[in-house]
């Protein structure tokens, strides 16, 4: 049976009370503590009727998709890595829930269930910083893109559209990387289709996803707006004093380069390349910015020399002849979004990284489920592989 909300006091029933189809109850309001709370507990609205009372569903089963499982094809992958598309996040995301519920979908009649209701609520819980757009753009023009909700350390998919061919996939595709890149541990795709299947999504009983739930975290949720690029540093050093250097080395990223939005334990480790008289601290961290690669590159080498590091060669682009040693911070590049970078100042993702537990280890803490762009392997998969016997334990 289907249940009547009280429209004064936010609140649901079991999920599990939902009847065959998913429908659960009717009533309440498309407010932002009603989306949370709903989401918190399995549950979404689907449409609201003329009335502007909306319809709640807790579908089973559900579809899923673990980052680790997302199938990027050949023939996509060429399309990212063509240029063709720009990916830009949390810029227009009106325009975007706006063109999900402008597009014709097989089977819709009349109108599209995303109505003006729906388009103002959820813009509104985007301005609260839960809800979040990926976009993409051709010669400038938005032509596809996806819209959903992030709480706790999840992801759920609301709508997609594209108006020129594979461009909601470059969507969901950086959508997928940034899932990974901080740690989600799911997206939730809701409602099974085919498409998402090839995708690599997969249904699983309600009674599964709920059990994911349990697991809910909400000081884990990364609230606000999201920027349009993902870059992971890893920083160390192993000159005067350690954990200082490096707590203010990420106090002038979080100045220069961006938002630092996760972070592993720091790790001592053993110098890799030479002898030291003093064993590094090294950190991973992710930083969310607005910035080119190669600009967050020249900002990490200003920071590196505000804070005493002083490099042998003074051309300071011709780092790959440089010797290892001693040096009070190293703030290494690891990953740029998903791409690959080949210039004479920069190779992305960092070519060394697989070979060098140092940096698999703080790695795998924050972004096990992250893919390397040119093997398709996971951190966690580096990480079994990697050879290097270096001594690398957690510092705290």
């Amino acid at each position: 049976m289907a249940y009547l909300l009280d429209d004064e006091q936010v609140g649901f029933p079991d999920p599990r009370l939902s009847e065959k189809d998913g429908f659960l109850a009717v009533g309440g309001s498309l407010e932002p503590l009603w989306l949370l709370n709903a989401y918190y507990m399995g549950i979404f609205p689907w449409y609201d009727d003329e009335d502007g009372d909306p319809y709640w569903y807790s579908l089973d089963p559900r579809m899923v998709l673990v980052p680790k499982d997302f199938n990027l094809s050949k023939s996509l992958e060429r399309t990212i890595r063509s240029g063709r598309f720009e990916v830009r996040v949390d810029t227009c995301f009106r325009e975007v829930v706006e063109q999900c519920a402008s597009v014709p979908r097989p089977g819709q009649k009349g109108d599209s269930w995303i109505s003006r209701n729906f388009v103002d609520s959820y813009c509104r819980l985007h301005e609260e910083g839960f809800a979040h757009s990926f976009e993409t753009f051709q010669d400038g023009r938005l032509v596809g893109g996806l819209y959903g909700v992030s709480l706790c350390d999840w992801f759920s998919g609301e709508s997609m559209f594209h108006t020129v061919r594979d461009a909601s996939k470059v969507a969901f595709a950086r959508m997928v990387d940034f899932a990974a890149t901080h740690g989600f541990r799911f997206i939730d795709a809701q409602q099974p289709t085919n498409h998402l299947g090839t995708l690599g999504a997969k249904p699983i009983p309600r009674e599964d996803f709920l059990a994911l739930l349990e697991h809910n975290d909400i000081t884990k949720s990364y609230r606000g707006r999201w920027h349009n690029n993902t870059v992971t540093l890893l920083i160390g050093g192993n000159q005067g004093d350690r954990v200082s250097l490096l707590m203010q080395a990420i106090i002038e990223i979080a100045n220069r380069i961006g938002t630092v939005s996760a972070a592993s334990s720091l790790y001592e480790t053993e110098p890799w390349g030479f002898e030291a008289e003093q064993n590094f601290i090294n950190q991973a961290v992710v930083v969310d910015t607005d910035l080119p690669a190669v600009e967050v590159l020249k900002r990490a080498l200003a920071i590196e020399k505000d804070l005493g590091r002083v490099r042998p060669d003074s051309d300071q682009t011709k780092l790959s002849a440089k010797k290892y040693s001693s040096r009070p911070i190293d703030i290494d590049l690891i990953f740029y979004n998903d791409e690959t970078i080949d210039l004479p100042e920069l190779q992305l993702p960092h070519p060394r990284m697989q070979q060098r537990r140092f940096v698999l280890e703080p790695l795998v803490q924050i972004m096990p489920e992250k893919k390397h762009p040119k093997n398709g392997k996971t951190i966690r998969q580096l990480l079994d592989e990697c050879t290097d016997n270096g001594v690398v334990k957690e510092y705290f």
